[in-house]
């Protein structure tokens, strides 16, 4: 039945084809579009049909529209009671003069003349008269891309039109001369018509033919403005994005100097607010690729305290009131928000951190297998991506040793040889991202009124009508810790106090050496310090503590991560390098790595990690002022015995570590490859 008529309607008073019509779900057009003879004929259809259904009289019809009771039933049948292309009834829309409601259908031979008129008609003649034809040619027309077999992605209209005329000559329509192939164009223009026509009629397959799979999957899911978010803090975007540019790191040579090697494209994890546009918090990665780990720090930094760093490559870099969400003040520490909205590459490491971001932030993840997300659309995260647009085409992009968006952009240039010879380390990329971040929080933006992100989020939170979360400091460490079920080994019928391996490390305390019960048992090991393995918590499955363990050597003497940890035992594994008994195993991979400055290799990622760590710990245990007139003092020193003593001193950062030496002893090498400053002329 179709839409419109109900069988128990009453309505109308007449019938038509034995039911009643409904006219409340009847669609009207726009009578203000119709003019002159048009809307004039349009109102006496519309009246007729009216007075028709009501019951009126021929008579009455005829008088008060010039229109007879069999037009009026015509009117109704034919063109009121048809279906309109988006499936409902044509309604009123049917009553409007000249237009057509039914394709043309040609009742006659086709004859074209010395002039080429006469073929009004023919494709679909043609079509009518070969239905097999019709339907294999709208399956060629909507035949899409298949994932496993090699086809033609993209076939243009030319390339259906052969199609389609091979197919008429086997069917002999040349060999008698008939329509198309007694036409000068061979019938394209209506080839071409009719294969528009069909995929009008199927919107996924000609959002496919246009723009492929991802345009067709966009069709299907929307651009997101059906879904709008009107509350504060009620969801992030999170993504992670590389940075369009090349970098170096300076490793020093055993000789003396440094050598200035390219290190792979870096990474940045970042967390956006959605209302404001404020950016919550990030975390610069230098892995190849982006990690649980990563997240989890990005995540963190999101709810901690954003401090001001210094920088070397300016006096005064930063704008006024620029900063992280949490600069606002005590109040905006901890915020916590209700989405987090992620694309499908990312959701696959963040599956990891679900349950955590649930527990202390009580926040949902919002991924493709639960929600409207999409693997790399960009349409289901707009505002972060539009900000990794910006923070490229403002801040790296700009620069000479940029790769540009894709391979053409580089425009003859070479980043690589650029970055070698300014010596642009990759400390000096981290010190202008956390600028760049920084100064888009306090930049007018012209998507929320020319405010600054920041300025706008302060407004929100203080009128605002709701109230707000915030996450548990201790509960945050512990949840976005990295934790681990680990059973207690040793014991006394071993004769060893019991401990327990995390990680390619064995930790113990004074407490777990007295709890001979837990020998053989579970229990809780959590990496609560991201940048400091060498301590760790621990607790019973029931969560009573254990205190703080310690991992024994090699990897008690420098700070380090649970993933440096790793790197550097499968380097082991593999026979790169032996540790040996009684040394720091971080001391022997670095010194591993920068014995191999001259090799063609990349550096290894880990060096990167190892570096990051290293001058973090002897920024805050020393501080920086200290630290560069040790690093003057060593140079000093190590300039006037001519190298005699540069073999056999080891890094003041190592050392501060290890508590093994005074950081301001000039016999001491320096406490990290000294950052050199960029240079452009």
């Amino acid at each position: 039945m179709e839409e419109g008529i109900d069988d128990n309607s009453c309505c109308s008073r007449r019938r038509i084809d034995g039911r009643t019509v409904d006219t409340s779900h009847w669609a009207s057009p726009d009578e203000g579009a119709l003019t002159g003879d048009r809307r004039v004929l349009y109102l006496a259809r519309k009246q007729a049909v009216s007075l028709y259904l009501s019951g009126a009289s021929g008579e009455s019809i005829r008088r008060l529209t010039s229109l007879g009771t069999s037009q009026a039933y015509r009117l109704i049948r034919e063109r009121c009671l048809e279906t309109h292309p988006d499936g409902r009834p044509y309604g009123w829309r049917g009553l409007v003069p000249w237009l057509r409601v039914k394709p043309y259908r040609r009742s006659t031979k086709v004859h074209v003349d010395q002039f080429g008129r006469g073929a009004a008609g023919a494709m679909q003649a043609l079509l009518d008269s070969q239905p097999a034809l019709r339907q294999a040619f709208e399956a060629r027309i909507l035949a899409s891309a298949s994932a496993k077999r090699l086809v033609e992605t993209k076939q243009s209209r030319r390339r259906h039109c052969a199609w389609f005329l091979d197919q008429l000559r086997g069917f002999g329509y040349e060999a008698r001369n008939e329509w198309p192939f007694n036409t000068l164009s061979l019938g394209y223009s209506s080839i071409c018509r009719y294969i528009d026509k069909v995929l009008s009629a199927n919107p996924r397959a000609l959002a496919a033919a246009s723009g492929g799979p991802n345009l067709a999957v966009k069709l299907r899911s929307g651009d997101g403005t059906g879904r709008p978010v009107q509350r504060f803090m009620q969801r992030v975007e999170m993504d992670a994005h590389k940075l369009d540019g090349r970098f170096c790191v300076s490793l020093p040579l055993m000789g003396g100097g440094f050598k200035e090697k390219i290190v792979h494209r870096l990474w940045v994890v970042v967390i956006l607010e959605v209302v404001s546009r404020a950016v919550l918090g990030y975390y610069f990665s230098v892995r190849r690729e982006i990690s649980k780990d990563d997240v989890m720090r990005a995540l963190k930094r999101a709810l901690g305290r954003w401090c001001l760093r210094p920088v070397s490559f300016c006096d005064t870099p930063y704008l006024p009131e620029a900063g992280l969400l949490s600069a606002l003040g005590s109040d905006f520490v901890g915020l916590c928000w209700d989405e987090t909205s992620v694309d499908g590459a990312l959701a696959e490491t963040c599956q990891h951190v679900r349950d955590a971001l649930r527990d202390s932030v009580g926040s949902t993840l919002l991924d493709p297998k639960t929600s409207f997300s999409k693997r790399r659309s960009k349409d289901d995260r707009p505002f972060i991506e539009t900000f990794f647009r910006n923070l490229a085409g403002q801040g790296f992009q700009r620069l000479s040793n940029t790769t540009g968006a894709n391979f053409q952009d580089r425009k003859g240039r070479q980043p690589e040889e650029v970055a070698l010879a300014s010596r642009f380390q990759y400390e000096y990329a981290e010190e202008l991202l956390n600028v760049l971040i920084a100064n888009y929080n306090a930049t007018p933006h012209s998507g929320i009124g020319n405010r600054t992100p920041l300025a706008y989020a302060k407004f929100l939170y203080h009128h605002s009508q709701q109230s707000f979360r915030r996450a548990d400091p201790a509960v945050v460490d512990t949840l976005f810790s990295i934790r681990k079920r680990c059973i207690v080994r040793g014991g006394a019928k071993s004769g060893r106090a019991p401990f327990v391996e995390f990680h390619y490390g064995r930790y113990t305390n004074d407490v777990l050496h007295n709890r001979h019960d837990l020998v053989g048992s579970e229990i809780w090991v959590v990496c609560h310090k991201e940048d400091d393995c060498r301590v760790a918590l621990a607790s019973t499955l029931d969560g009573m503590s254990l205190g703080v363990l310690r991992a024994a050597p090699p990897w008690n003497m420098s700070p380090h991560s649970l993933s440096l940890r790793a790197a550097i035992c499968q380097a082991c594994s593999h026979g790169k390098f032996a540790i040996p008994a009684g040394v720091d195993a971080i001391d022997v991979f670095m010194r591993y790595v920068e014995s191999q400055a001259h090799n063609r290799l990349p550096v290894h990622p880990a060096y990167l990690e190892a570096r990051r760590i290293l001058a973090a710990a002897a920024d805050s245990s020393i501080g920086p002022s200290m630290l560069d007139v040790a690093m003057a003092r060593a140079k000093a020193g190590s300039s006037s015995s001519k190298g005699s003593k540069g073999a056999a001193s080891e890094p003041t950062a190592r050392r501060a570590q290890s508590g093994a030496a005074d950081p301001l002893k000039p016999s001491a090498g320096p406490t990290l490859p000294p950052r050199r400053m960029a240079q452009s002329r």
